[in-house]
């Protein structure tokens, strides 16, 4: 044996990556010419540790997986490159075989690969087995994003941005639940990532859940739209136990936005549908099980079954607004007086969308002038910004309206004890009201000097309240 093989043989490549990345992608195209399958994430990084010298609970701890499943993987993987070299592959030999076929396919014609009694003529290659994961390429991630909206304009978000693939890239999340008030900026933001990070997924899928299917349609869908799945199992436990299954196998996003659906309107925030239940069976056992994939969920109200789940493998990030960011949607807008837009941001809490839309009303009423608008006393509401507000009234609770006509009354912050002295319900009742508006993003929580908490509602809610006295609550 060579030097050089013999150093590979050692599992001590650490210093040369050209030369992982060579035996890789042999090992790669050994499995695929004669099984059809690629390798997958965990079987390049089982590899990629043992040539370094990794012990597998190193790889399994870097990858927030077991140890057992780290080793029983790659116990299959040397199995099946012992069937198709011929020979006994383990731990400690992998590096010099693949490393020997390295040596010997870069002195050829680079069309042909000799090894033992192994022929591998890339011009003649028998074509691979149907897979049910075979649309996975070696460079580009497989994407599923035809129904995804497309995303024309992006202001600001520099620092939700990196915090979102800082968890994506570095610690693995399994579950990052994207919260805020609607038209806040949620799909745009997670859209916006996908663009940041291609490289970091073999599977990226977008589904919207707006027009609520049923868990079982949604499995359906998802396992042979987005994964090409040949057989589909007949249970439902089956077809979650599947889906695990390619979560683990391949690093994939799986972005489900308008997640709120799914909830009780009239109820507390949260709080599933009895027909949607099977969506809280799946996110547990998604947050529960140990794989390199991660479900993206953007919704104006946070799951139950993630509200008390502190893992560090569940992360939750709300969106508030965009601050002076937002004086690019004016500019865009082509307003006048730009000396007062900081005002208007203020007003409507740097909020994108009520902005897009009260800046389209301001060239509509008050011919682009930023100044005439500011001179009424009182907040002025668009049809489209009141139509929003209506869809989230009515999905509040009697107890949840009753603290927000009350909190809308007030001139200032007040304390949860003045709310639970003043409002007409049993203290339980109000402290759960509370925690749902919270929930929501409905209510802002601002620390007192005496770290007392301080409850308020933003401007525009209070000012939709007090201008519909008949709402009900």
């Amino acid at each position: 044996m060579s030097e050089r093989s013999d150093k590979i043989g050692k599992t001590n490549l650490s210093d040369r990556s050209m030369d992982i990345a060579e035996v890789l992608k042999l090992a790669d195209d050994l499995l695929f010419t004669h099984t059809g399958d690629r390798l997958d994430h965990l079987q390049e990084t089982i590899i990629k540790g043992t040539l370094q010298g990794q012990k597998y609970a190193k790889i399994a701890s870097e990858n927030h997986l077991s140890e057992g499943h780290v080793r029983d993987t790659a116990s299959k993987l040397w199995q099946n490159l012992s069937d198709v070299l011929g020979e006994d592959v383990n731990k400690l030999n992998v590096g010099s075989i693949l490393e020997k076929i390295t040596i010997s396919n870069s002195v050829s014609s680079g069309n042909f690969i000799s090894f033992h009694q192994l022929s591998i003529c890339s011009e003649r290659r028998r074509s691979p087995k149907s897979s049910p994961f075979s649309k996975q390429t070696e460079t580009k991630p497989n994407l599923d994003l035809d129904t995804a909206p497309a995303i024309t304009t992006f202001y600001g978000r520099t620092e939700e941005i990196n915090k979102l693939k800082t968890w994506i890239i570095e610690p693995h999340t399994r579950i990052i639940t994207l919260l805020g008030i609607p038209g806040i900026g949620k799909t745009t933001l997670a859209i916006k990532l996908i663009e940041e990070i291609p490289d970091q997924f073999q599977y990226i899928i977008y589904r919207s859940l707006r027009f609520c299917p049923n868990i079982d349609t949604f499995l359906t869908d998802l396992l042979q739209t987005s994964f090409a799945s040949s057989t589909l199992p007949n249970t439902l436990d089956q077809k979650i136990t599947q889906l695990l299954k390619i979560l683990r196998q391949y690093r994939c996003l799986i972005i489900l936005d308008d997640l709120q659906m799914l909830f009780q309107p009239g109820q507390f925030a949260g709080q599933y549908q009895a027909k949607f239940e099977g969506y809280y069976l799946l996110f547990k056992q998604i947050a529960e099980s140990s794989h390199p994939s991660c479900l993206f969920l953007i919704s104006s109200e946070q799951p139950e079954c993630l509200t008390s789940d502190r893992s560090k493998f569940v992360q939750v990030l709300k969106l508030s607004g965009l601050g002076e960011s937002a004086t690019q949607i004016l500019k865009d807008k082509e307003l006048l007086d730009e000396e007062h837009w900081h005002n208007l941001i203020k007003k409507y809490q740097g909020h994108p969308l009520w902005l897009e839309m009260t800046a389209t009303m301001i060239h509509e009423l008050f011919a682009g002038k930023v100044t005439e608008f500011l001179t009424y006393p009182s907040l002025i509401l668009s049809n489209e910004i009141t139509s929003q507000l209506n869809r989230l009234w009515i999905r509040l609770t009697d107890t949840e309206k009753q603290v927000m006509n009350y909190l809308a009354k007030q001139e200032d912050a007040v304390t949860l004890m003045q709310v639970l002295q003043l409002i007409s319900h049993p203290p339980t009742e109000v402290l759960k009201a509370i925690q749902s508006l919270k929930i929501r993003c409905l209510l802002e929580d601002t620390p007192n000097c005496d770290r007392s908490s301080l409850l308020k509602i933003n401007s525009i809610l209070k000012s939709y309240i007090t201008s519909h006295p008949s709402l009900p609550g």
